[in-house]
């Protein structure tokens, strides 16, 4: 079997007398879709939050490749490769597309943020932004600003800005929230791309059971801050306790 490329040990984090997460320990491998369902305050946000270091630790360990990430900041976690999918596209909201993938490429490099050099000095830069750009099918609006964009395509530019950053482990909180019918797709298609590289690994937070059947390799359920079950998704679908704790008489949530 792979080696795990993250693990999470006795993960916990306590709000006053209130354990969000619980003692949640569990190992994903590259290759592998895991999508991580549970019913509303089952703690999913709250422990990506833990493994990509927006929130600290009450106790356990974020192990990657065999590196210790439990004290470090999200950015060095960043560095590391854990990629979290954000609304990033409001860190430069009046920059083009195009202009914002190419500085997250700049990032990736190495080469820092001067926004302001010339542009010619950004040839190799421009045309890896430009690789992005196509991938995500964002050519159309390369040169409109970002805050211009619809939602969809929005969320388009953040799975670019992500894959830009090329990381090993990429992470997603429910990517087709708010979209419509027909630019969903479009971000779902990304991530089965994503899914198809034998080195990366995807963390899908997702409540829509079609998303869930259409993508996951491994299903991991959470309640009340603790790992209810965890297995492939046949399995998952069939156990009856996950159909009273998760599924229930009123179907899903998230």
């Amino acid at each position: 079997m792979t080696q795990p490329s993250l693990v999470t040990e006795d993960l916990t984090i306590r709000f006053g007398g209130h354990v969000a997460v619980n003692k949640v320990s569990t190992a994903f491998r590259p290759g592998e879709l895991t999508v991580i369902v549970g019913p509303n305050g089952a703690g999913k946000t709250t422990y990506f939050n833990l493994i990509s270091g927006q929130l600290s630790a009450s106790e356990g360990r974020v192990i990657k490749d065999g590196i210790d990430l439990t004290g470090m900041s999200p950015s060095a976690r960043a560095h590391h490769g854990i990629g979290r999918a954000f609304q990033l596209t409001n860190l430069f909201p009046k920059l083009s597309v195009l202009e914002n993938i190419r500085l997250a490429v700049q990032a990736q490099s190495g080469d820092g943020w001067r926004i302001w050099r010339a542009a010619a000095g950004f040839s190799e830069l421009t045309a890896r932004a430009e690789r992005y750009l196509e991938a995500t099918r964002l050519n159309a609006v390369a040169h409109q600003p970002a805050a211009a964009l619809p939602h969809g395509d929005q969320r388009k530019l953040e799975v670019a800005l992500l894959m830009a950053m090329e990381p090993d482990i990429y992470m997603f909180d429910e990517p087709t929230a708010g979209m419509s019918l027909d630019h969903a797709p479009d971000v779902l298609d990304l991530i089965a791309g994503i899914k198809t590289d034998p080195t990366k690994t995807v963390l899908l937070v997702e409540h829509k059971m079609d998303v869930v059947r259409a993508l996951a390799d491994r299903i991991i359920v959470l309640h009340n801050g603790e790992l209810l079950a965890d297995g492939a998704p046949d399995e998952i679908m069939s156990s009856q306790i996950v159909r009273d704790v998760y599924l229930g008489k009123s179907g899903v949530s998230a």
